[in-house]
């Protein structure tokens, strides 16, 4: 399977084109810091950062763009995972990544499936933005770390 994926055509592609792979790569970069920007935009708000804006207009502007970064970061990762695949399936910052950012996602779920269940102000709602940062930020820490342990 993962010689499959390494074969085909675009990750060939990536591999060969001078600007094909950076050009991916730095959409990958930005698509993530606008998820991350977002989602830590809106744990701080939920966690009291910026009163004046009520949270449910804060997050009627940040999700879209949340979600929209998300797409753009799956398919940028995984043309960029698909030129290396078996290298990265053997890197357990990766896979370490991989699991941050699921448990990132599954808080986020969680928050919007509790937000009839939670108020804003609730202990829940509140460790749950809390997770989310602390998700998000060693999802970084381990993307930027790949580099370093055996990927690019």
């Amino acid at each position: 399977m993962l010689e499959a994926i390494e074969n085909l055509a675009l990750a060939n592609y990536l591999r060969r084109d001078i600007f094909a792979y950076p050009i991916v790569n730095a959409l990958h970069i930005l698509s993530l810091g606008m998820l991350v920007t977002s989602a830590l935009l809106m744990d701080a708000r939920v966690l009291g950062a910026g009163r004046q804006v009520p949270l449910g207009a804060a997050i009627a502007v940040l999700r879209p763009v949340a979600i929209g970064a998300l797409g753009v970061a799956v398919i940028t990762g995984a043309l960029l995972f698909s030129v290396r695949p078996s290298e990265y399936v053997g890197n357990p910052v990766f896979l370490t990544k991989l699991g941050l950012i699921g448990l990132a996602l599954a808080n986020a779920g969680f928050f919007v499936l509790g937000r009839r269940h939670f108020s804003p102000a609730s202990a829940m709602t509140r460790i749950s933005a809390a997770a989310s940062i602390l998700f998000w930020i060693l999802a970084l820490f381990a993307g930027r770390a790949i580099a370093f342990f055996g990927g690019s």
